[in-house]
């Protein structure tokens, strides 16, 4: 299994997400190949061309493919997802990755799918995987 570290990563994009840093647990980003869609749970492989990140201060994981100006992100997400896939996070080396944003005072709690919940930060939510 290849690993993969990045050092921090920040929010940014739309006006209502914030910029401040978010950090990654060191030795937590790796490559998996397994799953069917994008935005899986790592516990199950990510597709190959993501990697898995959990990000300090927030349970859970989840899988996120790289994204840019010229690149969307990917649209396919899992099995009943309302969640939006978003070009949201930006490492320190100024790589860019896509994220499932969603609203972490909504009472909907399925937005992120089986397994997933959405967890605040900096004013906004990510879908993360709690197992």
């Amino acid at each position: 299994m290849m690993k993969l570290i990045l050092l921090a990563i920040s929010l940014f994009g739309a006006s209502a997400l914030a910029r401040e840093p978010v950090f990654l647990n060191p030795g937590v980003v790796y490559h998996l190949v397994n799953s069917s869609t994008h935005y899986g749970d790592p516990k199950s492989g990510c597709m190959s061309d993501e990697i898995a990140v959990q990000i300090q201060g927030i349970a859970g994981d989840f899988c996120t493919s790289k994204c840019s100006f010229i690149q969307s992100c990917p649209t396919d997400v899992p099995t009943g997802v309302t969640a939006k896939p978003m070009c949201a996070l930006q490492s320190t080396a100024g790589d860019q990755y896509c994220a499932l944003i969603c609203s972490p005072s909504s009472k909907d709690d399925t937005q992120c799918g089986t397994n997933a919940s959405c967890k605040a930060i900096s004013g906004v939510g990510l879908c993360t995987y709690d197992d």
